[in-house]
């Protein structure tokens, strides 16, 4: 009987210390568990942080193509405007070469 105070103490206490270790064993389980959905959850707010920073990259390149898109349109309007010009001025004259004409016409 002296071993078997020496050797841990009675069968009971035995069966508590494999108590406890099941129940410390279903706690760390619980707080893996735990530990890998705040970990899911982390993981999917970074993929949403990430998709997020490439939309604005995107959005970025967007602003440097409309600005490319703009200084072309703004180039063709001016090309424009020059032909226009030109046609008015043209016009201008070939009004004044008309009118002297007639002018001589009717002289």
């Amino acid at each position: 009987m002296a071993s078997s105070m020496t050797d841990g103490g009675s069968p009971q206490g035995r069966k508590k210390g494999k108590d406890k270790n099941k129940d410390l064993a279903v706690l760390m389980d619980e707080r893996l568990a735990e530990n890998n959905n705040y970990m899911a959850t982390l993981t999917g707010r970074v993929d949403d942080m990430e998709k997020h920073l490439e939309e604005l990259e995107f959005m970025g390149d967007f602003e440097e193509l409309h600005g490319k898109v703009q200084a072309a349109v703004n180039s063709v309007v001016a090309d424009i405007n020059k032909e226009v010009q030109a046609l008015q001025a043209f016009e201008a004259s070939q009004d004044e070469e008309l009118k002297a004409y007639m002018a001589k016409v009717e002289a």
